[in-house]
């Protein structure tokens, strides 16, 4: 009994430490960035320096973060920035929050060069922890208009000429069509594919479809009032798929209202052959599943029936021995 009771709990023992010994997978959260850009509130004149500032932030500690910025060098001109070096329509951005936290803003100091629309994004993006882990890699970008040496703005009650050193205050008035004055888009363009729905200042999502030919949409957005502060989110480039694109509208009270834009580039030949491929081997792999399942049940209902049968015979076995010592044990009392 004493050898029996220690080969018992051996393997007592052994199934413990196996089970123990089944490994835990731990789960870990992913931290994210995101970046936005603050750009003046109203048009620049040419010879006119502003300034433009882009928030960082993430939902840990940032340690640094490192990225490039686009620019019209053809329409604004870059000036000076404490974190940033470069010129000719790109800027090489390098820096670090001053004190511990989730945030940090870069400002940029650029000057009007010729009236229009110039494009400021942000691309190849990295923040980083204080671990030099990789937290984030967003996409931004906003719209400066330069307006020439005079800006003209018209109203439906009077009309006002400024120049660049002359500061008038202009009063708007609600439409007659019901638009508000300020806090919305009065027009929002694409310049490839069509808006569907189409735009309305109410409407607040769209989509667009494009061929897979076009790689880049631009995307515009017209204030109901100058002193609206208008920025945008995500790349004028198009992967093949969705391309989520947001343009925010802030009135001087803080009232805002954003506007998606999901563009859809559609797949081409290769692309779609490729997903073919994909679907056929996905579909291969599932049907080699469910065959290699099918096998596994098999080998189960063998292995329980001849575990079955292993278990009676050692049962039998157990018997006849039982029978046989007794016999052995009332045959030596007879010989006594």
């Amino acid at each position: 009994m004493t050898t029996k009771t220690k080969l018992v709990k051996r393997i007592f023992s052994s199934l413990l430490t196996a089970a123990l010994a089944v490994p835990m997978t731990a789960l870990t959260a992913h931290a994210t960035g995101e970046a936005f850009f603050y750009p003046p509130k109203n048009p620049v004149m040419t010879d006119q320096q502003f300034e433009v500032s882009v928030t960082f932030s993430a939902d840990s500690e940032i340690g640094s973060v490192q990225a490039n910025i686009a620019y019209d060098d053809s329409v604004i001109e870059f000036v000076s920035s404490d974190n940033a070096s470069g010129g000719g329509g790109v800027l090489t951005v390098n820096g670090f929050p001053d004190t511990p936290s989730s945030e940090v803003d870069f400002s940029f100091t650029f000057k009007g060069l010729s009236a229009g629309n110039a494009n400021i994004s942000l691309q190849s993006c990295q923040i980083y922890s204080p671990d030099s882990e990789l937290i984030g890699s967003p996409t931004a970008y906003c719209v400066i208009t330069v307006g020439g040496d005079k800006v003209e703005t018209k109203t439906e009650t009077e009309t006002t000429t400024t120049t660049e050193k002359t500061t008038t205050t202009t009063t708007k008035t609600a439409p007659s069509n019901g638009i508000p004055d300020k806090g919305v888009l009065t027009a929002l363009t694409v310049d490839n594919g069509e808006l569907s729905p189409a735009f309305a200042y109410n409407v607040y999502n769209y989509t667009v479809n494009v061929d897979n030919s076009v790689t880049n949409v631009e995307i515009e957005g017209t204030t109901a009032s100058p002193s609206d502060y208008i920025w945008y989110t995500g790349t004028s480039e198009c992967q093949v798929g969705e391309n989520v694109r947001t343009i925010t509208v802030t009135d001087v009270d803080g009232n805002a209202a954003t506007y998606t834009v999901t563009i859809i580039r559609a797949a081409g030949g290769d692309e779609q052959q490729t997903q073919t491929v994909q679907k056929k081997d996905s579909s291969d792999t599932s049907s080699a599943v469910s065959k290699n399942a099918n096998v596994m049940d098999q080998y189960k209902k063998m292995l329980n029936t001849a575990l079955a049968i292993v278990l009676i015979v050692l049962v039998i076995a157990l018997v006849v021995i039982i029978i046989w010592i007794r016999g052995k044990i009332k045959g030596g009392k007879k010989d006594k």
